[in-house]
């Protein structure tokens, strides 16, 4: 097994690094125990506080008592309580936003809230025996109200005895959610440990959780690595990478050693680029400027990253090379930058 996954008690939660024969290659960590904002896919009771038409949607007052921001075209009247779904916090000079969309996912399913129906991935193969399923969706459709259900591309991979029971599962833990949401006003359906698991085949990976095994392992210093401006690779070259107010910048940069060429390192910072980009969950506009390289040098490289996101979770558009030579592609944000989550570290 060259997979694992390494689990460590951190603020609310846990961090999780995934490590592919030793190297980073996803991370999931839950924000630190005094942080002002939720974790992704935390359900909140909020109430409403005004209208920004502008904007496109209200400030509303959080359990926590700080201000959000919730984007909607609903009328909501002034004071009214919702349930709302956090998204990714990115920007600490702006409040956290919120989306009354609700949805809860699991590895096989995913629970839109509010109305009612079904529906199968477009992944799912022909052959799959859909008619077998459906009577099943139509009779949990009637037991639980206000319900969407819509069956991963996953369900083909188990029996149709482990469907029905994943079935239940998350309508189990529908009913958590809403029950905890009335006392607690707020449930984190998003925390790294269940996110991690729920993405990787535990069949498949070494799964390790004991406390302080970061330290041990030395993966603190790596996510601190991670962290910085200036990430070194092989050859005594680097990338520079900054987050601006419309973009994210990655800069290749061959250093002082004039040995090895601008084709290799190109190839070599791609692979790289591609790493940092999940592990670090990079989002919105990313710009990254190559060292020159032909048309043929550039096919290769864009046919490389279409590749490497083609199954990526956030969406993403790759738009490729621009006249002026460097390679623009945007994604959504998945998590909230490194500096706001390992800030007690």
């Amino acid at each position: 097994m060259n997979t694992e996954l390494i689990i460590e008690k951190y603020g609310i939660g846990n961090a999780v690094a995934v490590l592919d024969t030793k190297k980073i290659v996803d991370l999931f960590i839950d924000p630190p125990a005094n942080s002002d904002f939720y974790s992704p896919n935390t359900f909140v009771e909020a109430k409403i506080q005004r209208k920004i038409s502008k904007r496109g949607g209200y400030f509303v007052k959080l359990p926590n008592g700080h201000q959000g921001f919730l984007k909607s075209n609903i009328d909501y009247d002034e004071g009214k309580v919702v349930v709302l779904l956090s998204k990714v916090f990115s920007d600490e000079s702006k409040p956290q936003i919120f989306t009354d969309k609700l949805k809860i996912i699991s590895k096989y399913f995913i629970l839109k809230l509010g109305k009612s129906g079904y529906s199968f991935s477009r992944k799912t193969p022909k052959n799959f025996y859909k008619d077998k399923i459906i009577p099943i969706l139509e009779e949990k459709i009637k037991e639980h109200e206000g319900i969407f259900i819509i069956c991963r591309s996953r369900i083909a991979d188990i029996s149709f005895d482990q469907i029905f029971e994943e079935l239940g599962k998350i309508l189990q833990h529908h009913k958590l959610i809403m029950n905890t949401i009335f006392l607690k006003k707020k449930y984190c359906d998003g925390q790294a440990k269940k996110s991690a698991l729920d993405k990787y085949d535990i069949d498949r990976c070494l799964v390790i959780e004991e406390e302080g095994i970061f330290e041990r392992l030395g993966i603190w210093d790596k996510i601190n690595e991670l962290s910085q401006k200036t990430i070194y690779i092989p050859n005594g070259s680097y990338l520079i990478l900054e987050q601006t107010s419309a973009f994210f910048a990655i800069d290749v940069n061959s250093g002082r050693n004039l040995k090895i060429g601008a084709k290799e390192l190109n190839f070599l910072a791609c692979n790289e680029i591609c790493r940092l980009i999940k592990v670090l969950g990079i989002g919105g506009k990313i710009i990254i400027d190559f060292l020159p390289c032909t048309s043929s040098e550039k096919k290769v490289i864009y046919d490389f990253i279409v590749r490497f996101f083609f199954d990526d979770i956030p969406t993403n558009k790759i738009w490729g090379w621009t006249n002026g030579g460097s390679f623009e592609m945007q994604r959504k944000r998945d998590k909230s930058p490194l500096k706001l989550l390992v800030q007690d570290n």
